[in-house]
């Protein structure tokens, strides 16, 4: 027997998932370039969001697609968040065996492992790194 259950992921788990991704847990292997911090820097100026942490997912939200280069080679785009696509990979996170990382932001509990994780579902479907 299989059942199938949806989870709804509130905003400010998002945003600390981002916060904890993008301040450390990820750093090994990502780097938004002065291209996607334009992108996101349009959609939401310093003004309105100083913290780039917090301003990407405001973007997002705005409909910005961000591409994510990788750490190495600065100049590759290696994945790309959008709405849609976090949509779809959250689901499939949802639903894969790495599910734990996301429950345990959901429950508060989240940490830069899991985060990275969950950014790593976001950028690409899948974990590539780690």
């Amino acid at each position: 027997m299989t059942i199938t259950i949806n989870q709804e992921i509130e905003r400010q788990v998002l945003e600390d998932i981002f916060v904890t991704a993008l301040e450390g847990g990820s750093n090994y292997w990502y780097y938004l370039s002065e291209d996607a911090i334009k992108l996101i820097r349009d959609a939401v100026p310093k003004s309105e969001d100083p913290y780039l942490s917090t301003a990407i997912l405001k973007a997002i939200e705005k409909g910005v697609e961000v591409p994510i280069n990788d750490a190495e080679d600065e100049d590759e785009v290696i994945g790309t968040i959008s709405l849609k696509t976090m949509q779809e990979r959250l689901q499939k996170l949802s639903r894969s065996f790495n599910s734990d990382a996301l429950m345990a932001h959901i429950k508060e509990e989240g940490d830069a492992d899991t985060a990275d994780i969950v950014l790593q579902y976001l950028a690409f479907g899948e974990i590539v790194f780690g």
